[in-house]
């Protein structure tokens, strides 16, 4: 392959405009190259090297962000305020004026908010920016059972001080209104900042970062394997208080682990982790932060480790817009798509006609599930024991879901029933965890021939016909990093091509057009320079009023310095050569595998989530009346 010469290598405008549009949508620049040379017949066609696009690339990153990573996210940040007052952001700065936090909140997520300000899961272990700030999420769930993004956050420090700020500048962009539970990790920093400025918000933590330290906390057990099946049930299958505790203590004596450190700690936080102390609780069916997982892992799309933070925020605009897109999409579906029944019991028309498509499928689901349960007839000792309970009969469920191919497995409920009052409950805890009626509910309303079920046990927050002022924002996001310069090109060049598309199929069209191209081309070129026409000199350039704003004209805030990972701080001592040279090659070996040692991570925890939804069906709790989450008004 030749050379070219420097005085022969030239970007052509078509070619920079490909270039800007493929970073704008996040193709890196050595595939966007590659796109090029192949639409090209190859790299001599292009008419110049793969340096001088990515010097271009660079050069408009640059124009559109500015050169600082965060005075460019400010002046961004201000700019997007000025396009919808609503939008929030805030930067905290040292003493040096450089960056140590920032919150910013979308106009769609303060009004997401608060219509699901109910249960929140907040969670830090994103690292994808060049900084290694990590990325914090507040993410909620809408009526589509999808996750929602109700702010975000990069933090220099995972203290108390960085989350007590970033837990009260968010509260306070949201109306001080405090959900009523939050999912973390168990971080000691996040506990005592949720206990300090949420001290009436239940925190619960999330049970998969405790089951994934069991293969490490129980390998030098005998029965390593069924030690770790026993733990689980007990966790999942305790349908009590009493139960668990007495299953806990027989599991601690049979291992022998009454001074194990970590299972002591693990019980005495047991109110905040293990189900049957919390499923009384409405959390939206989480118990782990693997909704957080799963936002990140659809950032990842977009962004990668080695991102500025003016990359990030431009992509992450991006990736929100193409997340509220798929959220139109359910809302048009649920209410222009209707699914079939599968039964014909009154009460599931019920659900058709107000919950949304995806909530109806998991009530359709319980349904299914309810054709492998049983009513079991009360022994003559517990009939005696319903005598006392005027009014409640207590119907025992056997449940004997197909675990394989092989063998059923068998769970024994007890549910509730009063006729006065239209009352169930069912000691699995499914409606009060999850907000949708159980499989035994349903089997006890078949048994009894109730037609249709109370309305106290169709929420409000899973409704189709109810409606929710954030639907109809767009969000401040989208795509306002383009320049000027880009959008006039983008707008002459769709003219183009609805031209070109009206005359594709025809060949004297296509001849006009190209005709009137050459007669237009002329004309461009026999202009003199300085003449204007409607507002835009020669040179594309507006020559309108520009808004001005303090806010842009403040000292500019300075980059953050690179986050330090925890872990042993460095030695001063002299190392022998030998142990300099192994230090090299293990620091090499660190550098190929530490951008994917958290992706792994993110992984693992996505491939479990299967399992944990699973097991989270067979969360219990104690018995406690209905409570419809919804009921109170955010003003």
């Amino acid at each position: 392959m030749s050379c070219l010469m420097v005085g022969h290598r030239s970007l052509t405008i078509n070619l920079k405009r490909q270039l800007e549009a493929n970073d704008i949508a996040g193709v890196r620049p050595s595939k966007s190259v590659r796109m090029l040379q192949v639409q090209a017949g190859g790299p001599n066609n292009i008419g110049c090297l793969p340096k001088d696009c990515r010097n271009f690339i660079e050069s408009r990153r640059r124009l559109r962000l500015g050169e600082g990573d965060a005075e460019a996210i400010r002046k961004l940040f201000m700019t997007m305020q000025q396009h919808d007052r609503n939008f929030f952001h805030l930067m905290d700065v040292n003493d040096e004026g450089r960056l140590v936090n920032v919150l910013w909140i979308h106009p769609r997520g303060r009004a997401a908010y608060e219509e699901f300000h109910d249960v929140v899961s907040f969670d830090t272990t994103y690292l994808v920016n060049k900084y290694n700030m990590p990325f914090a999420t507040f993410i909620g769930v809408n009526q589509f059972c999808q996750s929602i993004l109700l702010g975000c956050a990069l933090l220099t420090h995972e203290n108390i001080s960085s989350f007590k700020w970033l837990f009260m500048n968010w509260l306070e962009a949201m109306g001080n209104v405090h959900p009523f539970g939050i999912l973390t990790d168990q971080c000691e920093s996040i506990k005592a900042a949720v206990r300090e400025v949420m001290p009436n918000t239940i925190h619960r933590y999330c049970i998969w970062h405790i089951l994934h330290k069991l293969p490490q906390k129980f390998k030098n057990l005998a029965n390593f394997h069924n030690a770790i099946t026993e733990f689980k049930d007990i966790i999942y299958h305790s349908l009590t208080i009493d139960l668990f505790k007495m299953n806990w203590n027989n599991f601690v004596a049979k291992h022998q682990l009454e001074n194990h450190e970590w299972m002591l700690d693990l019980y005495s936080q047991r109110e905040s982790w293990v189900p049957v102390y919390l499923n009384h609780h409405f959390w939206a069916g989480m118990a782990s932060t693997q909704r957080s997982e799963g936002m990140h892992a659809f950032f990842d799309g977009y962004i990668h480790s080695t991102s500025t933070l003016k990359q990030f925020v431009e992509q992450y605009e991006i990736a929100i817009s193409d997340k509220i897109q798929k959220e139109f999409t359910s809302d048009f579906d649920s209410k222009n798509r209707t699914l079939s029944c599968i039964s014909d019991f009154e009460w599931e028309k019920q659900f058709q006609l107000v919950y949304t498509n995806e909530m109806f499928t998991e009530v359709q689901a319980e349904i299914k599930r309810s054709w492998y349960c049983h009513v079991i007839p009360p022994d003559d000792d517990q009939a005696g024991a319903d005598e006392d309970e005027v009014g409640i009969e207590k119907l025992n469920i056997l449940e004997r879901p197909i675990a394989n191919n092989r063998y059923h497995k068998e769970f024994m409920y007890t549910v509730e029933f009063r006729e006065n009052g239209e009352y169930l409950n069912c000691n699995c805890k499914k409606f009060e965890f999850r907000g949708i009626p159980c499989c035994h509910i349903f089997k006890v309303m078949a048994t009894k021939d109730i037609s249709l079920i109370n309305d106290r046990y169709i929420l409000r927050r899973w409704r189709k016909d109810v409606y929710r002022p954030h639907s109809k924002i767009v969000s401040a996001s989208g795509y306002p990093h383009m320049t000027d310069e880009y959008k006039k090109y983008q707008e002459a060049e769709r003219l183009f091509q609805d031209c070109t598309d009206l005359a594709l199929n025809e060949s004297f069209k296509m001849e006009f057009i190209k005709g009137r191209l050459e007669i237009l081309k002329n004309d461009l070129l026999k202009m003199n320079d300085g003449i204007s026409c409607h507002g835009v000199d020669i040179n594309g350039v507006s020559t309108g009023t520009r808004v001005e704003n303090d806010e842009f004209d403040r000292p500019p805030v300075l980059d953050p310095n690179v986050v330090r990972s925890r872990g042993r701080p460095k030695s001063n001592r002299l190392r022998s050569r030998h142990e300099q040279n192994t230090s090299s090659r293990n620091n090499r070996r660190a550098t190929n595998g530490s951008q994917r040692g958290r992706r792994r991570k993110n992984n693992a925890r996505t491939e479990n989530t299967t399992e944990l939804n699973e097991r989270e069906e067979q969360s219990v709790d104690l018995n406690q009346p209905v409570i419809d989450t919804q009921g109170s008004q955010v003003i």
